[in-house]
């Protein structure tokens, strides 16, 4: 074999695992979605879970991408887990942290959750065989939101008006301030009771400023954040009251649960609309919300919404007829 065949054929399995490489650190663990522009949901909801299930006034939701759903029942701490395509809870998992608010689901079906105990706040991770409880991180307030990046970061959103951050890779790595000074207030660089985070693959951070009512974005490195939707955009976009969760799809458009308007809202190459909830009024039927938290979306695009003062989670199922495609 000749000398430049062999350099050849070293460069190609260079390539090849750097492409494994690319896709093993992109791969998430949640769903992200791409619709069409003029995507819509069914207005009137299934009720997935309600009180008897999911407890009183829950806050969390997590859903992989094999469509195992996880919601804390704050009542009896414990995680409460669908498998796929299950219609009841095939799993109730017992954690030694009372009031959880917020999870977060690995690849590797680790959960992550926010701890809460007389003597120590902060974040425990619950190991994927479901036995083992480990401290991950100590913090001065409670995490109201969770989020683990591709780089294996492990990011809280917290009651003192800050985002913070650690490496979940280096147990020595100390926590990093990534948004927010401390204080709350509504400049680029202030927040007032952040809630929702994301992070995506370009290590963008996106903030829901529940108390500015509007969602930041702060580009990696950049302590200014910049108004994507709410009070005080550059741009016309729309109007939020007491906004708490964030997602974005495979496009990169934000999905937002507007608490004080009882609905959800979001964006695409058309601008922001409402999508589900958009009476604006408060009730028990299938077409209203009282005080969403959270949503995600499972692979399917279905849209799922913890509604809080309801007792339940709400299913708003994707109606595919209203797309010409979708992807």
């Amino acid at each position: 074999m000749s000398f430049s065949i062999v350099m050849n054929f070293g460069i190609i399995i260079q390539f090849w695992l750097i492409l494994i490489t690319i896709d093993e650190i992109i791969a998430l663990s949640f769903n992200q979605p791409r619709f069409c522009p003029n995507a819509t949901w069914n207005p009137l909801a299934t009720t997935f879970a309600d009180n008897n299930t999911v407890g009183h006034m829950p806050f969390g939701i997590f859903i992989t991408t094999d469509n195992h759903i996880y919601v804390p029942n704050r009542d009896t701490k414990r995680i409460i887990m669908w498998s796929t395509m299950s219609k009841n809870p095939t799993k109730q998992i017992p954690v030694n942290s009372s009031d959880i608010w917020t999870i977060f689901v690995t690849d590797e079906k680790d959960i992550y959750f926010d701890y809460n105990s007389i003597s120590t706040i902060g974040i425990h991770k619950l190991s994927s065989n479901l036995l083992n409880d480990i401290p991950i991180m100590e913090t001065c307030s409670r995490c109201y939101n969770i989020f683990i990046d591709i780089r294996n970061d492990i990011y809280c959103s917290t009651g003192t008006h800050q985002v913070i951050k650690k490496s979940l890779n280096n147990s020595l790595d100390k926590i990093k301030i990534i948004a927010g000074i401390g204080i709350a207030g509504s400049a680029p660089n202030m927040l007032n009771h952040s809630s929702g985070i994301f992070v995506d693959t370009n290590f963008d951070l996106y903030v829901v400023d529940y108390g500015n009512n509007r969602v930041q974005l702060f580009r990696l490195g950049q302590s200014d954040g910049i108004t994507m939707a709410g009070a005080g955009s550059s741009k016309p976009t729309i109007i939020l009251n007491k906004p708490t969760e964030v997602i974005l799809d495979g496009d990169k458009y934000l999905y937002i649960v507007d608490y004080g308007n009882k609905r959800v809202v979001g964006n695409g190459p058309y601008g922001f609309r409402c999508l589900v909830g958009c009476s604006q009024r408060g009730g028990a039927t299938a077409d209203r919300l009282s005080a969403p938290r959270q949503l995600r979306f499972d692979s399917f695009g279905n849209l799922f919404v913890v509604d809080n003062h309801n007792n339940r989670i709400q299913k708003f199922t994707l109606m595919t007829k209203s797309c010409s495609k979708y992807k």
